[in-house]
């Protein structure tokens, strides 16, 4: 019943892919959640140790078995630097994949909320693919991203649908 309830009120999905503006990301995320009265899904990735294809040619159970749990210590001590409220419903999810198509394929509809960090621009930053940009291309559910200076209270993330 609780979790139903949940479910029709939406979800915040956080994306969880570093130390440092992933405390951000969730700290807001918390906020949002806390706001809506939905569960918070803190969600990070892990892929195979050079890519798919090295994985398909050369399997490698305990090497995949190595990086999943790098990737679910990520996310653990990064929700743990968060300071997320207690009395907030958190779910932990370690996926395998990238983490803009996952968090696309977590985020259903309009009833949820995709909340990223903004990353730091780069010199040839736009050679490559990143989590925010895949995000605000493909999500069903309305995006939020987090500038890396964003405190509690400031108006500084702002939704880009």
């Amino acid at each position: 019943m609780h979790s139903e309830q949940h479910r029709n009120q939406g979800r915040v999905i956080a994306g969880v892919d570093g130390p440092k503006g992933s405390v951000v990301t969730l700290r807001c995320a918390a906020e949002e959640a806390r706001r809506r009265h939905a569960v918070l899904l803190a969600v990070t990735v892990w892929s195979p140790f050079g890519g798919d294809t090295a994985e398909r040619a050369f399997p490698c159970p305990e090497l995949d078995a190595t990086q999943q749990a790098s990737a679910r210590a990520t996310l653990e001590a990064a929700c743990e630097r968060a300071g997320l409220p207690e009395h907030l419903h958190v779910q932990r999810r370690v996926e395998r994949g990238l983490l803009g198509p996952v968090l696309v394929r977590l985020a259903h509809g309009p009833q949820d909320l995709l909340v990223i960090g903004l990353r730091q621009l780069r010199a040839a930053a736009w050679l490559r693919s990143s989590p925010d940009r895949y995000c605000l291309r493909h999500a069903a559910a309305p995006v939020l991203v987090v500038p890396p200076d964003w405190t509690p209270g400031a108006a500084g993330a702002a939704p880009a649908l």
